[in-house]
């Protein structure tokens, strides 16, 4: 049920970054779990390969992926974790402290991306499968963004798809940042539905709408169902989730797979300034990804978990408080 290995967390500390993305949430979350249910263990990942190419190519660019595979992938991570400020300085990065290049970085990536794949790959047989890391939906068709260098979200449910293993699934995006480069990825493509709950201000939302042709910037190309939360909605948030869920039920099918980007990161404890537009408590998320479960458990929906956005020391407790009360049924 809960796929994790230390071995695919990101200690970005020793890349010189200074995002507080902090690799203790998977591992604390994890310990937490193990000291309450010792029959907990790693996920064996020794015959785990990385996303290769044509996995790459199932949502990316072919101009992106070879930049990204190429021997100096550096700029590519710069970009993507926003490493640089306007004037072209260091923002939040100290490549003197830094313990390992950053293609070591991006290789890490493409390993946690195929474990993505593996976790949708188990939902199907086993029902539910949560993966103590993935969710990466700010990465869009052209690049990677928003700390999100591939979108393992659509790579996993096409390659599922190439395989005959599923015909649709559903991406219900509940981090608290719009899920944009799902929405950008998937505009074209009716076999992949879209629920993002997000911040109604904030990244990505406070930048131009248009560019200088005139043209809609990506990041707001709208999903199936996009549904912005403002500040002081939170006592509303879990009835305005049931209701998007029931309007996509009334719409469309019922999918093959459903893929919960299950971001921490509206929690009132998070430690990302961009996410201080929607502070849940923890009972609310607790509500939130309970929910979830029941919503799709009792349309006999297989349910694929990435763990998304979750910042700072608290963000574990999230995860952990969801998974003991799974465990506990």
């Amino acid at each position: 049920m809960i796929f994790y290995n230390n071995k695919l967390d990101h200690r970005l500390c020793d890349y010189g970054i200074e995002i507080p993305l902090v690799k203790s949430r998977s591992e604390r979350c994890f310990q937490y779990l193990k000291d309450k249910y010792p029959q907990l263990k790693e996920t064996d990942c020794s015959d785990l390969s990385p996303l290769s190419k044509s996995d790459l190519l199932l949502a990316h660019k072919e101009e992106y992926i070879d930049s990204l595979l190429s021997e100096n992938p550096d700029e590519e991570l710069i970009k993507c974790f926003e490493l640089r400020d306007q004037k072209g300085n260091w923002y939040r990065y100290n490549p003197a402290n830094a313990k390992k290049p950053l293609i070591k970085l991006r290789d890490e990536i493409l390993l946690q991306g195929m474990a993505s794949f593996e976790t949708m790959e188990k939902a199907l047989s086993d029902g539910l499968y949560y993966f103590l890391g993935g969710g990466m939906h700010h990465a869009m068709s052209f690049g990677g963004r928003g700390f999100c260098l591939v979108n393992d979200i659509i790579i996993g449910i096409r390659k599922l798809q190439k395989m005959n293993k599923i015909q649709n699934a559903w991406v219900v995006d509940v981090d608290a940042h719009k899920g944009c480069g799902t929405a950008e990825l998937t505009q074209d493509d009716d076999s992949i539905r879209t629920l993002s709950l997000h911040m109604g201000k904030g990244w990505p939302l406070d930048s131009d709408k248009y560019d200088e042709k005139g043209r809609l910037n990506p990041w707001f190309l709208e999903s199936t169902i996009d549904r912005p939360i403002y500040s002081g909605e939170e006592p509303d948030y879990n009835t305005f989730l049931l209701e998007s869920l029931n309007s996509l039920e009334k719409q469309f099918h019922k999918p093959g797979l459903v893929v919960i980007v299950n971001g921490s990161d509206p929690y009132e404890k998070d430690e990302l300034p961009s996410t201080s537009h929607l502070n849940l408590s923890l009972a609310q998320l607790l509500e939130r990804d309970t929910l979830l479960y029941e919503w799709f458990k009792s349309r006999n929906v297989p349910q694929a978990y990435l763990m998304s956005g979750g910042y700072g020391d608290c963000s574990w407790e999230v995860y952990a408080q969801f998974l003991e009360t799974l465990l506990e049924k």
